[in-house]
């Protein structure tokens, strides 16, 4: 995914970072860490219940999701990730809300109309420039200087580190952290997977 913060506005991405990237392997929703974890089942389904409502795209738009209507549908050869109905105030806030997901991912089905099928939770990379002190996201592409220092530790939730830092898909876009959790439609590579094989955006 990718942030768009110059704009006050988000549309989505994948790639990976350098190398210094932790692994993007996906987690399978076997995995001890949630099947063994009745905390993060609890949690999923809280989740389940505070983004119900958001099948109705105009309910989700009302809550402050853009609008996945004419949005971008990534897809890779690995699979699709959908269109990203992405929440502005919620990403600028460095609170992460379980219950209240930065973005939402939509398949479109056709004539017009979009299918829920995921949630993305999205916290930007920040860093200190230690010649200023100064602390902001980093929007080049390109990898930060070494005098560049990563101020905020790698998130996680249900028992899931995110994946990241990876940079934005486009120019103007800061690197990030990010973490999708695939529980409106199954993912045979995991609820944790980045992409979903078994969905398409045609």
């Amino acid at each position: 995914m990718v942030l768009l913060f110059a704009a006050g506005t988000v549309a989505a991405c994948s790639e990976k970072a350098a190398p210094t990237s932790p692994s993007q392997g996906a987690i399978s929703t076997e995995s001890p860490a949630v099947q063994g974890n009745n905390a993060g089942q609890s949690e999923l389904a809280a989740v389940r219940q505070a983004t119900a409502a958001f099948h109705n795209i105009k309910k989700a738009v009302a809550a402050g999701y853009l609008s996945p209507t004419g949005g971008r549908c990534v897809a890779s050869p690995a699979g699709a990730m959908g269109v990203h109905s992405v929440n502005p105030l919620l990403v600028q806030n460095p609170a992460l809300d379980p219950e209240a997901p930065e973005a939402l991912l939509y398949v479109p089905t056709g004539g017009g109309n979009y299918r829920l099928v995921a949630v993305e939770y999205i916290q930007p990379v920040l860093l200190r420039n230690t010649a200023t002190n100064q602390i902001a996201p980093w929007f080049p592409q390109s990898p930060w200087p070494a005098s560049y220092v990563v101020v905020n530790q790698v998130p996680s939730l249900f028992g899931q580190t995110f994946q990241g830092p990876m940079r934005g898909h486009e120019p103007g876009t800061p690197w990030h952290y990010d973490l999708h959790v695939w529980l409106w439609s199954p993912n045979p590579d995991g609820m944790f997977a980045q992409w979903n094989p078994s969905l398409t955006c045609e």
